[in-house]
């Protein structure tokens, strides 16, 4: 992309009505000898029009979009990652360099300034990189201009030292760059109070800060380790008092600072206190955030296709599409929330991408394999080491079955076809949301913990759209069949539901994994009813056919799960 800015005149448009009706002959006028001279009142006259018409042709000043994006797997002070060791010690990544790859060419097919100097992969990730990135475009951009900031790697904590003592964990928050060094973790880090004051100190500017990492703490539910994908946390450390030599100052932190009203902020969790795994998509190590994310900028968070996505088009897309797929395992935070404002606008030249070539189902399986993926055999699928949406474990008696977040489906004892078909359908459902429709809001009064046998469950569906309130409601159940009719009584699909519906009941074996299918649709799916009774009971169907049942009318797509154990 050139780097020559486009014109930033502040002339105002009414002057333009000065230009346009004038003669040819007055052009060639003000060139011809005079009576007068060319200092005559007249002809000073007719050069300041031409002067005032020639700014207002320039046109008003057009923001201009910069970013910088960091991806850092390959840590210079950290050991490779192993996959028989998953746990203890600290670990390279796998899927942060893909995020800042799949985040900086959507940004560039959007038209965003992004030259390679300023996407910083693995060991070239620095924080002297970082902050010389900084530097180039707040020194380049003018009043107005957006710069996107993205960062998929480590996270961490660290204890407070010296002031401004404003957290009440006395922790704080850390991004750890490649150069992130465990015998001096000042070394190669950035603290949260440093970068609030390097983000105050562009007020000027509009700052969307997009960071897909964690800093402590722990997961909804626990997890298999080898299941699920590597978590984005770098642990809690002791620094040394003295800091650095030209180390960034912290400043005031963020206690009692100045809101960032110029900052959109789109973290990873909902809190500080949640970790970040790392996640698949096409068998292919990636942060959900960050994959949503590019999903979002290349335009599938337009929602009403005006061609700009405003802050609550990106929450509603990118926070749906995160939950879901980390099956209620993350919840992304924005700040700040429920605001109009524009984030980005669409190029209207941006060619659609190419569609890609669907894989087959990422499965792996980890001794020996289950009946139907003997001799390494996986009709419809591929077997992988590392990005599986499915995972069948051998173990005494059968095989544990896991999806892609490491959380245990069920245990089969022997064909395992019906969950890959089951794996595949949820993946697909996840495939089939509608860009252009509000996503299904899914309000759960439990959290997203395995709850025990007996415990009282229940879920709250609102409609997503006063036009989208045609409910239809099945579970995909922990063996890979379709539980249909599930609602209470006196409520008809073929009626609009309005106040939404509310669920309540009992937790009752077997346990595992549920998956709760939502869809709201505009009027009644009849043909997608008739499926539906049709497979009651037995394996769910490949979505393409729900997809084509319900094609008669717009249908909104949903799913949350519901884990329990005993």
């Amino acid at each position: 992309m050139a780097s020559m800015r486009p014109s930033r005149s502040s002339a105002r448009a009414r002057a333009s009505h000065r230009f346009i009706p004038m003669r040819r002959s007055i052009l060639w006028k003000s060139c011809a000898p005079s009576p007068v001279g060319w200092r005559s009142p007249l002809a000073i006259k007719r050069i300041i029009a031409l002067v005032l018409a020639g700014l207002a042709l320039a046109g008003p000043a057009v923001a201009r979009d910069w970013a910088i994006v960091v991806g850092i797997d390959d840590y210079i002070n950290f050991e490779p990652f192993d996959p028989d060791r998953p746990g203890g010690g600290h670990f390279d990544l796998q899927g942060a360099t893909n995020d800042a790859r799949v985040v900086a060419a959507a940004l560039r097919k959007v038209g965003v300034d992004l030259p390679d100097n300023r996407l910083l992969l693995d060991q070239a990730a620095t924080v002297a990189a970082f902050e010389a990135a900084w530097r180039e475009v707040t020194t380049q951009a003018a009043a107005g201009d957006r710069v996107f900031v993205t960062f998929a790697g480590h996270g961490g904590q660290e204890r407070e030292v010296s002031e401004p003592f404003d957290e009440a964990d006395g922790l704080d928050e850390t991004l750890m760059f490649a150069d992130f060094d465990p015998a001096n973790p000042r070394i190669g880090r950035l603290t949260d109070d440093q970068l609030h004051t390097m983000l105050q100190s562009v007020p000027h500017l509009q700052v969307v800060w997009v960071m897909d990492s964690c800093h402590s703490g722990g997961l909804e539910r626990s997890v298999n380790p080898r299941a699920g994908g590597l978590t984005r946390s770098g642990g809690i450390w002791d620094i040394p008092v003295e800091p650095l030599p030209n180390e960034l100052p912290g400043g005031q932190g963020e206690s009692g600072a100045p809101d960032l009203a110029h900052v959109t902020q789109i973290l990873a969790t909902a809190t500080d206190d949640r970790l970040v795994q790392e996640t698949a998509f096409d068998g292919v190590p990636h942060g959900a955030l960050s994959w949503f994310f590019a999903k979002a900028i290349e335009g599938e968070a337009d929602m009403n296709g005006d061609g700009v996505i405003t802050r609550l088009e990106m929450a509603a897309y990118v926070g749906d599409r995160v939950f879901t797929h980390m099956d209620q395992n993350q919840q992304p935070r924005f700040l700040p929330r429920g605001d109009p404002s524009v984030m980005l606008s669409l190029q209207a030249e941006v060619p659609p991408p190419p569609a890609p070539v669907p894989p087959g189902l990422p499965v792996r399986v980890v001794g020996a394999p289950p009946p139907g993926l003997e001799g390494g055999q996986c009709p419809g699928c591929r077997l992988v080491d590392v990005g599986h949406a499915v995972m069948f474990e051998q173990v005494p008696g059968g095989w544990a079955v896991y999806n892609g977040q490491g959380d245990q489906v069920t245990v089969i004892t022997g064909d395992a076809r019906a969950q890959i078909e089951r794996a595949r359908f949820l993946l697909d459902l996840n495939e089939a949301k509608q860009p252009n429709l509000p996503p299904v809001a899914l309000r759960p009064h439990q959290s997203a913990a395995r709850q025990p046998i007996g415990a009282v469950v229940g879920f709250d569906f609102p409609p997503p759209a006063s036009d989208l309130n045609f409910l239809t409601l099945f579970n995909v159940a922990s063996d890979g069949t379709v539980q249909y009719g599930l609602y209470p009584p006196g409520f008809r699909e073929d009626a609009p539901a309005d106040a939404g519906l509310q669920l309540r009941f009992s937790v009752s074996p077997p346990t595992g994994e549920d998956q709760l299918v939502v869809i709201w649709c505009r009027r009644p799916p009849l043909s997608l009813h008739a499926l539906l009774r049709a497979v009651n009971g037995g394996p769910v169907p490949p979505m393409a056919e729900v997809q084509a049942a319900s094609a008669d009318t717009a249908c909104q797509f949903g799913r949350i799960g519901l884990f329990t154990e005993g």
